[in-house]
């Protein structure tokens, strides 16, 4: 199979960390193309050879695994993108385009179809030896664009542009000169109005459009966890989009965590959008993709990623608990018991889940991504059950709240649990703080919205200050 699709529809390597292994990248290849995706978008931050080495070729080892993935890619009908980031690049220099002119070379030998050029996260002025030579920082990412653009679609090569403001929807003197030297057919890369979009609409998406008149290849980061959201796995459900964003777009990609396996529960669910069009519903499209991925113990995988769902997308970590403990919290004490049961029983429902999916998860690669925060949803698991089991056999509602000294020891020994320093630092059941970029460029500047700001949802501190509660007997 070979051609250029339309619009680019599928994954990208985009983040900030250790790039992925050439065996994850066939492997999210066959994923692709299993859920009827086209797009593999190369651009893995901390390969050297992309950003901070761009001017350096790559070694000729590389080049033929990229040949080999291109290859593949053609016999299935995924079209790979190169991307390269021209870090501290002189625009006005022959020799310095002459040596990304070069870089790119190779790819075109390959027969490479789409290409990007990515300008974000780079220095926000002009460099020393372009001063006098553009007006602004965009006229020239716009004059070295269109400038690559006309020598690559003599080959056929389709291009987009990411700029250095990828995010908002304002229109800035930087933004206004480089859509003016863009030829019209190039693609302007663009994340949504933040960095981390709660939701993207097709009317956002059409109204960067038009004020940048030139159509949008959108990038949404989910569910990337690079920088600080490294503690996260974000393997909950992808919501706040719709179908219409493909019709809007040139097209849509999400960008990847570090983790590539545990990557495809997101991918997995744009797969279900560009299928299930107007009739795409993320709780469905969600447990499909979990089922999918977790292949040898798909219905554990499910428990376990929904200890793992919060996101950008997700707010609420850990659905079942969180709604059992919204009963706790306005139970009478007649109603404890039972409720104590439930608790115990979804805590070992949990438990042998976790279990399973250690025994019996055929991709020993996903297990291994998720052994951080596997080791932390066990201690976790362990403090909650320690501390319901005390409660429950110590029941004080029934004795004016008096506890035996093994009751009390029992009840300080999770409380132990919970407390003692150890553990992998990683969100699982929530987390205490956080934070997420949430947050979009502006004229002069970045503005933070007040959902980058995570604090107080781990629900395994939420059990415990329930518990206590219950417990304890204020002084008369």
């Amino acid at each position: 199979m070979s051609g250029r699709p339309e619009k680019l529809l599928g994954y990208g390597e985009g983040f900030y960390g250790r790039p992925h292994s050439w065996e994850d990248r066939e492997h999210i290849f066959d994923v692709l193309a299993s859920e009827g995706l086209n797009a593999y978008v190369y651009a893995p931050k901390n390969d050297p050879y992309h950003r901070d080495k761009w001017r350096d070729p790559y070694p000729e080892e590389e080049l033929e695994r990229f040949r080999r993935l291109i290859s593949k890619g053609e016999s299935i009908g995924v079209t790979f993108c190169f991307c390269i980031s021209p870090l501290g690049m002189t625009f006005s220099s022959d020799e310095e385009y002459s040596k990304l002119r070069a870089k790119v070379q190779p790819f075109v030998e390959m027969g490479l179809k789409e290409m990007a050029l990515l300008f974000d996260d780079v220095p926000e002025e002009l460099s020393p030896g372009d001063v006098g030579k553009f007006k602004n920082l965009g006229e020239a990412h716009g004059a070295t664009a269109a400038r690559l653009f006309e020598e690559l679609a003599a080959h056929g090569i389709r291009m987009a542009v990411a700029p250095t403001e990828y995010t908002g929807l304002h229109l800035s003197p930087y933004l206004r000169d480089l859509a003016a030297e863009l030829p019209d057919d190039v693609a302007v890369a663009w994340t949504g109005r933040y960095v981390l979009c709660p939701s993207i609409t097709a009317e956002e998406v059409e109204q960067r459009a038009r004020s940048l008149e030139h159509p949008i290849l959108l990038w949404d980061n989910f569910p990337v966890n690079d920088g600080p959201m490294g503690i996260w796995c974000h393997l909950g459900p992808w919501q706040g989009r719709d179908w219409r964003l493909i019709e809007a777009s040139a097209g849509l990609f999400v960008n990847g965590m570090e983790q590539g396996r545990a990557s495809m529960v997101g991918l997995r669910q744009l797969g279900e959008l560009v299928r299930k069009r107007e009739n795409f519903d993320p709780a469905s499209a969600w447990r499909r993709a979990c089922l999918e991925t977790g292949k040898g113990a798909p219905e554990a995988f499910y428990v376990v990623a929904e200890q793992m769902a919060e996101s950008v997308c997700h707010p609420r970590p850990s659905p079942s608990l969180a709604a059992l403990l919204d009963e706790l919290e306005q139970a009478p004490d007649g109603q404890l018991p039972e409720l104590r049961t439930r608790m115990l029983e979804l805590l070992d429902r949990h438990s042998r889940a976790l279990a399973e999916v250690r025994r019996s998860l055929e991709d020993k690669s996903l297990l291994a991504e998720l052994e951080p925060w596997l080791d932390e949803m066990g201690r976790c698991l362990t403090a909650m059950t320690t501390l319901v089991r005390a409660w429950d056999l110590a029941r004080p509602e029934e004795k004016q709240g008096v506890l035996t000294s093994s009751e009390m020891f029992a009840v300080i020994a999770a409380i132990l649990a919970r407390s003692q320093p150890g553990g992998s630092g990683k969100a699982v059941y929530g987390t205490t703080a956080g934070f997420r970029a949430v947050v979009e460029t502006v004229d002069r500047g970045w503005r933070i919205a007040p959902e980058a700001f995570v604090r107080g949802t781990s629900q395994v501190d939420r059990l415990f200050a329930v518990v206590l509660q219950k417990i304890a007997v204020p002084q008369e």
